[in-house]
């Protein structure tokens, strides 16, 4: 009887562990989403400037409108967007850790900012620069 309970134990404790190492992986899952709708969004802005010769019509999108819904799916906060004729920046954070993701109209990708979110809110800020 004692030995089916040392079993018992033991299989708890392992699943334990494996319980909080999928936890980690499933943060990682989710931000990999993210800055894959944040790719895939650079993609559609720039198809829209070689067909419209601007990036206007990037600021409500159909299809950049669903990356943004799946993006808050996965829970990413903080997402911004902005969008004129001759740029465009969208920004989203990307964990509770404090990481930010941000793509432009410059081409420039950056997923690695600390606690310091990329502003997307003006023509003359529409940069990528972690401050």
């Amino acid at each position: 009887m004692i030995e089916l309970l040392v079993v018992i134990a033991i299989i708890g404790i392992l699943a334990a562990i494996v319980l909080v190492a999928l936890g980690g992986a499933r943060t990682r899952a989710t931000e990999t989403r993210v800055i894959a709708s944040l790719n895939q969004i650079r993609t559609t802005a720039e198809l829209i400037r070689s067909t419209d010769d601007s990036y206007a019509a990037v600021a409500n999108n159909g299809d950049i409108n669903t990356l943004i819904a799946d993006m808050n799916t996965m829970k990413a906060t903080n997402v911004g967007r902005y969008a004129d004729a001759n740029g465009y920046c969208v920004t989203a954070r990307l964990s509770s850790a404090g990481r930010y993701g941000c793509v432009n109209s410059g081409l420039v990708a950056k997923f690695d900012c600390v606690n310091a979110f990329a502003n997307c809110n003006s023509a003359t800020n529409i940069s990528c620069a972690c401050p």
